[in-house]
């Protein structure tokens, strides 16, 4: 009863969440400064034309997800090596040197190399805004990147992204998945300054303050909650309802999204386009699953009037 009860809270939280945000002229500006390796002339060129942090913020961010291309090839052998980052030893003070030095390693590799990891995004990103005198945490954790997950509390905590100070707030940065890591995603205006009620869908520190909610959840909360897709994001998805990745069967769905005009909201499973009934009441969009008991994984999907189909968010239907 609790554990409902603090549910029903947290996607309260949801209502009137504002992603709404115009980046399109430092966007732009971002896009047009040569790149160059040197990380503070770099930082200079991207920042000197702003006064404010969110804007030094926001051309930091798009020019490393314009220029730095994930690292596949690293991934493979930091997954080969045990995800081990090297061994340190002698004093707390030498060992801090050492870590220091590694991660300078790190920063001056992916600027000269223009490849890196999450770790390797989320190091230089602290680094450039740092250089730009705003305040910026490398924050660690799990990240949610497969529906299959739903559920599983035992997701590695593997991921790096970041927490950075914009006018005396703390924001959720991730530059990595921005990037789409190889793959053509459209993620909007992409993990920059999401809601942290729309960050923990995906993101779970293991430094729990960085959740930057009122109420911190547990792992396993986040692991039950809705798998979110770059859709998600892009089509400012709020307010589902139920805010759980695993719902009954013949049990209904809705949520909040930002169409373009002409599309329609459908669920699809592998693939396929379900015959759900779906209506709009001007606020709301109603998916009645009732007259047809589907299991396994479901895709609430956008259906533009290209014919494209695009998902929002993943759940997983089932009696247990």
């Amino acid at each position: 009863m609790m554990k409902n009860l603090f549910t029903i809270l947290i996607f309260l939280l949801f209502v009137n969440i504002t992603y709404c945000q115009d980046y399109t002229e430092i966007d732009q500006h971002a896009r047009s400064v040569k790149y160059t390796k040197d990380l503070a002339k770099l930082t200079d060129k991207l920042t000197s034309p702003y006064g404010d942090e969110l804007s030094k913020v926001r051309a930091i961010f798009t020019c490393l997800v314009n220029n730095i291309e994930y690292d596949h090839k690293k991934l493979e052998k930091m997954k080969s090596a045990g995800y081990k980052t090297g061994k340190f030893h002698g004093s707390k003070e030498e060992i801090k040197r050492q870590r220091l030095e590694q991660i300078q390693e790190f920063i001056e590799e992916t600027l000269e190399d223009k490849k890196g990891v999450c770790q390797d995004y989320a190091y230089l990103f602290q680094a450039m805004c740092f250089h730009a005198g705003i305040e910026c945490e490398f924050v660690t954790g799990a990240g949610k990147n497969n529906p299959a997950y739903i559920g599983k509390a035992n997701i590695p905590e593997r991921h790096a992204w970041n927490a950075v100070k914009i006018d005396g707030k703390w924001e959720l940065v991730d530059v990595t998945w921005s990037t789409g890591m190889g793959v053509k995603e459209d993620f909007g205006n992409g993990f920059f300054k999401l809601p942290p009620q729309t960050m923990i869908m995906s993101h779970y520190p293991t430094d729990q303050k960085w959740q930057l909610l009122d109420t911190i959840v547990s792992k396993q909360f986040f692991a039950d909650l809705p798998f979110l897709n770059p859709g998600f994001i892009k089509y400012e998805v709020s307010d589902i309802q139920p805010f759980s990745g695993k719902i009954r069967p013949k049990q209904s769905i809705s949520c909040k999204a930002n169409l373009p005009d002409g599309s329609r909201l459908a669920i699809y499973k592998n693939r396929v386009l379900q015959k759900i009934p779906v209506t709009f009441d001007g606020e709301r969009y109603h998916f009645d699953m009732s007259e047809k008991a589907i299991y396994g994984m479901i895709d609430v999907c956008i259906m533009l009037p290209t014919g494209r189909v695009e998902p929002l968010y993943s759940l997983k239907i089932t009696d247990q």
